[in-house]
């Protein structure tokens, strides 16, 4: 094992013992996402570039076991991903390191950023957004965490997030760290990605049928699971007549 690993290892498994340490009675009772596309001013029948902010909390009762393992965001069918050209960022190079050193491998495969409550805030968190290397044919995200201990630094992890583009499933896998992730926002920012078929793509695109409704599952280590559903009203633009020879 290298010693950053081995430090890590450390690190997660002194502060799972501490925070473990009132999770006896615990129970999860729900979780709360909401999914914020922007500008909600869309074309009806062209999808357009957005921005989109995934906001997840997750609510325990005198604790907080059990702890999730996975996350799985349904988009909308009016909300598509086209990562195009962004240059890929490799798990690997940027996995436990800090962002600074992340953002100086990878600062170019930035889409986004956002930040992280673990066991209702004893631990905090920044959260950097890369765009990775794809997988079984589809584009993922890397969302880098720095995680800090009353305000101190303490380590760095990375959730891996493939997006299923056939079924428009983001499913970001939970590290073990022995402790529970309350809070966790992430926006995905208005990015340029290229062109296709002429026209300017962008890593997140939207088009407007007057709502657009997305949902969020968590599976937590006893199997069970929390969901929840989100709805945000759109307003359609309105389309331009042609003039008239």
């Amino acid at each position: 094992m290298s010693k950053r690993k081995y430090l890590l290892a450390v690190s997660l498994g002194v502060i799972g013992a501490l925070l473990m340490s009132a999770t006896a009675s615990a129970d999860v009772t729900g979780i709360s996402y909401t999914g914020t596309v922007s500008p909600k001013k869309q074309s009806a029948k062209t999808f357009g570039p957005a921005g989109i902010n995934n906001n997840v909390e997750t609510f325990y009762t005198a604790g907080f076991a059990p702890i999730p393992t996975q996350t799985v965001i349904q988009f909308s069918k009016d909300i598509k991903f086209t990562p195009g050209k962004t240059p890929q960022c490799n798990l690997s190079s940027i996995s436990t390191v800090p962002d600074s050193t992340a953002m100086s491998v990878c600062g170019t495969s930035k889409v986004g950023q956002g930040s992280v409550l673990i066991n209702n805030g004893a631990l905090t968190g920044n959260v950097t957004a890369y765009n990775g290397v794809p997988s079984g044919g589809n584009p993922t995200i890397n969302l880098h965490t720095d995680v800090f201990v009353h305000g101190t630094y303490s380590f760095s992890t990375t959730l891996n997030g493939p997006l299923n583009l056939s079924t428009n499933t983001l499913t970001v896998a939970i590290p073990p760290t022995g402790t529970s992730i309350t809070h966790f926002d992430t926006a995905v920012n208005k990015i340029k990605t290229g062109k296709k078929k002429g026209k300017t793509t962008y890593f997140v695109m939207a088009r407007c049928k007057k709502k657009w409704v997305n949902s969020a599952t968590t599976t937590f280590v006893d199997g069970s699971t929390q969901s929840s559903r989100s709805v945000q009203k759109c307003k359609a633009k309105k389309s331009k007549k042609k003039k008239k020879k």
